[in-house]
């Protein structure tokens, strides 16, 4: 029998390998319906996420046991190999010879044909798996920072030039470390429905430990792995999935109750919904994104908040044509997601390098829209999920840098927590959150001016 945590993790994996599906939409598909303890679950996210987090390490430590090209082998092999391999290297708890078996198994049940080549290449796996990291840096001893970075850390080599060109090498190796470390869940208590206080005791009594979090005043960490869906408080509005670092971009609007707003790219609404508990749900919000099911998304998750102030829209953010023009307005802008790759790690597999130049001109063409439709006094903020300056200073910049664009950028500094004053800071054009640093994702954000 198979360990159903590997066969649901195996299940994830296989889609997102073959079909290119999105691994936190295929795990969820996976275990939907599931009857499967906590510890299933558990093991089947750990498994799925890690894999996927170091696949570059993995097939580099796999390469010389097999003697075709792992590119060469069927999917369904590649993957088993993998999720081999990362158990025996990465989950010290469990024994190599449960994953070896496993592993068997599910190539007789998925390609029988390669069981044989799959128990020969784990057991050989097996000698040296715990001494994975000493081989690498034995084996990549010579080699450039970049090729020897990209290995160990699991990540695309264009993606390490970026951060090295960026930041510098030493913030680009610990931003690269912070890549594959596991990310804490936060939730965003909705302020119309409960006090931070009330929603911890309300979570306390479902047997989930909640702490306030350290720089979102309407924020909480929980401990361990939850499936927070599944919770009374989650279903009735108290509270909602967002990092730390996102609940911070909301309040950089300056809202007041009774405001006209817009959010150009709302999908799928957490900061939308954010927006609208800072005015108390008074006032007027439209949220606009570009297909029926993001549209869908944002309403559903109003309609769970009980907000009525969000008006979700089907637009092209580049198109809006108002009314009238807005008091504020969001650009949450579409990006190569460098700073969450803790959450997404099928992320660094799905970018390329050509992706960062199509983004910027398309975040340009967002802020510059923004920056049209907001009346004179108004603020425009502009935040991504990536790391790159390309599509964050630069963007900013740019627009506000275009005298017809009439728009000056304001320092964020003194709207942010003051735990946030001694790092991160990146002049005048925004503020850049590190996941190693502050222990959120890696967001940046930005305010300009209609003057």
């Amino acid at each position: 029998m198979i360990a159903e945590g590997r066969q649901r993790a195996y299940q994830a994996l296989i889609r997102v390998e073959r079909d290119g599906a999105y691994l936190n939409l295929a795990l969820q598909q996976a275990l939907a319906g599931a009857d499967l303890d906590d510890r299933d679950r558990a093991l089947a996210t750990e498994i799925a996420y890690g894999t996927l987090r170091r696949q570059i390490t993995l097939d580099w430590l796999l390469s010389p046991l097999v003697r075709r090209p792992l590119s060469k082998l069927d999917p369904e092999v590649r993957v088993i190999l993998r999720m081999g391999a990362y158990q025996m290297s990465w989950l010290t708890r469990v024994p190599a010879y449960a994953a070896a078996n496993d592993a068997v198994e599910l190539a007789k049940r998925h390609r029988p044909q390669a069981a044989p080549l799959v128990n020969a290449v784990l057991r050989r796996y097996a000698e040296g798996a715990a001494e994975w990291e000493e081989r690498l840096r034995r084996e990549l001893a010579g080699r450039g920072d970049v090729e020897r970075w990209s290995v160990l850390f699991s990540v695309p080599a264009w993606m390490v030039e970026r951060l090295t060109a960026d930041h510098g090498a030493e913030r680009a190796l610990a931003a690269l470390r912070s890549m594959n470390e596991p990310a804490a869940m936060s939730l965003r208590v909705n302020r119309l429905r409960a006090s931070r206080e009330a929603a911890m005791a309300r979570l306390g009594e479902e047997g989930v430990h909640a702490t306030p979090a350290v720089i979102a005043t309407d924020g909480l960490r929980v401990q361990g792995q939850v499936d927070v869906t599944r919770l009374r408080a989650y279903r009735d509005g108290d509270v909602t999935i967002q990092d730390e670092g996102a609940m911070l971009v909301a309040p950089l609007l300056r809202l007041e109750r009774g405001m006209r707003a817009a959010d150009l790219c709302a999908a799928p609404g957490g900061k939308t919904t954010h927006m609208a508990e800072i005015m108390e749900d008074e006032g007027e919000i439209d949220a606009y994104d570009v297909t029926v099911a993001k549209v869908r998304a944002i309403r559903q998750q109003a309609e769970r908040l009980g907000l009525r102030s969000i008006h979700p829209k089907l637009a092209d953010g580049r198109r809006v044509e108002p009314e009238a023009p807005y008091d504020a307005v969001l650009v949450d802008a579409p990006c190569t997601g460098l700073g969450v790759m803790r959450r997404r790690p099928d992320l660094r597999y799905r970018r390329r390098p050509e992706d960062v130049k199509a983004l910027a001109q398309l975040q340009r063409d967002l802020l510059r829209r923004a920056c049209a439709i907001v009346r004179p006094g108004g603020c425009v903020v502009y935040s991504t999920c990536t790391l790159l300056w390309e599509e964050n200073e630069a963007v900013v910049r740019d627009v506000a840098g275009d005298p017809s664009v009439g728009v000056r950028i304001e320092d964020v500094s003194g709207d942010l927590p003051p735990e946030l004053a001694m790092r991160g800071g990146d002049g005048c054009a925004g503020f850049l959150l590190w996941p190693d640093w502050h222990g959120t994702d890696g967001f940046f954000m930005a305010r300009l001016r209609r003057v």
